[in-house]
């Protein structure tokens, strides 16, 4: 069962990265793709692309998934428990491409360390910490010493930056809940979009209460694992 669950999980690391470069090439250089498919990219295209490149990766044996999940599929005994791994730094790992991806895309204005406007600086802020919080899900899939200490100071990062936004950059916090919100069927009332604002600080306290519970569950790897020992074998058991 285990194999099957891991093979599952590897499959869709490899989709969601895959695809999360195909955007940003769509993104990035739409000239260069427009003129390669001879129109614009659109959603449906960039799904057959990414499956495409999956097909292709899977063939080639270069599956960054299954690198990731190498060491849970050969972890020895069977039995160990995983889930808090698997599932904390599957999402680790893809809600940092999802931030990176949201860089990348027209301004609503959301802050960032007092930042507002789409400057350069902003942009290579949120990269750096996309790229950090996707790390840090690298480290939970490994099994990596120290992971658990790493993710548990990224988690409590996310509260200064909440406060920062709630303390310094309420009426932009504001105007960007409002901005989203006229992309969907229920455009956000001023008074909404303040108690939003207001209750956001609330909702990062919650969300890095229940990371931090999952993360007493994850294991990490003994460090004799990482420094030369097969992995799954019995010197190397987290």
């Amino acid at each position: 069962m285990r194999k099957y669950v891991l093979a599952f999980f590897s499959l869709c690391i490899d989709y969601v990265w895959i695809n999360a470069a195909v955007v940003l090439a769509d993104r990035l250089f739409p000239e260069i793709v427009e003129t390669i498919l001879g129109q614009p990219m659109s959603w449906a295209a960039r799904q057959v692309v990414s499956l495409v490149l999956l097909s292709l990766a899977r063939f080639a044996n270069a599956s960054l998934g299954e690198w990731l999940l190498s060491y849970a599929l050969a972890e020895k005994p069977a039995g160990q428990r995983q889930w808090a791994n698997l599932l904390l730094g599957t999402l680790g790992f893809v809600s940092g491409l999802w931030t990176l991806l949201h860089s990348t895309e027209p301004g609503d204005g959301v802050p960032f360390l007092l930042m507002v406007e789409d400057s350069p600086q902003k942009m290579a802020a949120i990269a750096l910490y996309s790229v950090l919080s996707s790390w840090g899900g690298v480290m939970l899939l490994r099994f990596t010493p120290r992971a658990k200490l790493y993710n548990a100071v990224l988690s409590f990062s996310t509260l200064p930056l909440a406060a920062i936004n709630q303390m310094f950059s309420h009426d932009a916090l504001v105007a960007s809940i409002l901005l989203r919100s006229n992309s969907t069927a229920h455009p956000f009332t001023m008074e909404k979009a303040e108690l939003y604002a207001r209750l956001s600080i609330y909702y990062a306290i919650l969300l890095v209460a229940v990371q931090l519970a999952i993360l007493y569950f994850c294991r990490e790897r003994p460090a004799a694992a990482v420094q030369g020992q097969p992995e799954g074998s019995p010197g190397g058991q987290a």
